[in-house]
């Protein structure tokens, strides 16, 4: 009984611990998204199209944090991105770079997520 008691304990553990780095890298990772963001906005001009693709990380990241329990939803939302990719050819400029911020986001997401 005190072996399956130490190892579930274990096991506890180390997830508390994996949730918590990546809750603090994830939130690392918006945080420098959104400096970026504002940086490019003061800048305006052409910066405008790197301000898009890194305001458009925020929900994503947001979105993910509150369920990093649960890969498959970052992994949904990369596809669906990829589903709107397929048509990049029709998209202006601010959408492509909206939709690129997305997937960067929900797939590093997934991605860290999956090999950790």
């Amino acid at each position: 009984m005190s072996d399956k008691f130490d190892t579930i304990f274990e096991k506890a553990l180390t997830t508390t611990t994996k949730d918590s780095k990546d809750l603090e890298f994830f939130e690392k990772r918006a945080a420098g998204a959104k400096k970026i963001q504002k940086t490019a906005q003061e800048k305006g001009g052409p910066s405008m199209l790197t301000s898009y693709h890194f305001k458009a990380k925020e929900k994503p990241y947001k979105d993910c944090i509150a369920r990093l329990e649960d890969p498959g939803f970052s992994k949904a939302h990369a596809d669906n991105c990829l589903d709107q990719l397929k048509d990049w050819h029709k998209m202006t400029q601010k959408e492509f770079q909206e939709v690129m911020g997305r997937l960067e986001a929900y797939g590093e997401v997934y991605i860290k997520l999956r090999v950790d």
